[in-house]
């Protein structure tokens, strides 16, 4: 079970961000909760898309430094190709 400050009904208001974890509490921040509207580090789906697609359009070596460096080894962007 995965507790909350929120209610089903509140988390429905909360905005569409990658950030937002399913207890209401931002991945990216360092905050006891979710700003919502209020916060200016919210991130559509549609933004990381955007950052994605050019990490696809690097060479090999700077997409390879770039993992290692930011995301330990992974490449999100890859696995978001469609």
């Amino acid at each position: 079970m995965i507790y909350s400050r929120f209610d089903n009904s509140e988390l429905m208001q909360l905005p569409d961000c990658d950030g937002l974890l399913e207890n209401g509490k931002c991945k990216f921040l360092d905050v006891p909760a979710c700003r919502g509207k209020d916060c200016s580090f919210s991130h559509k789906k549609d933004s990381f898309e955007k950052v994605y697609a050019r990490l696809r359009l690097l060479s090999e070596e700077k997409q390879e430094h770039i993992s290692k460096k930011y995301y330990n080894g992974d490449r999100p962007w890859a696995e978001s190709e469609e």
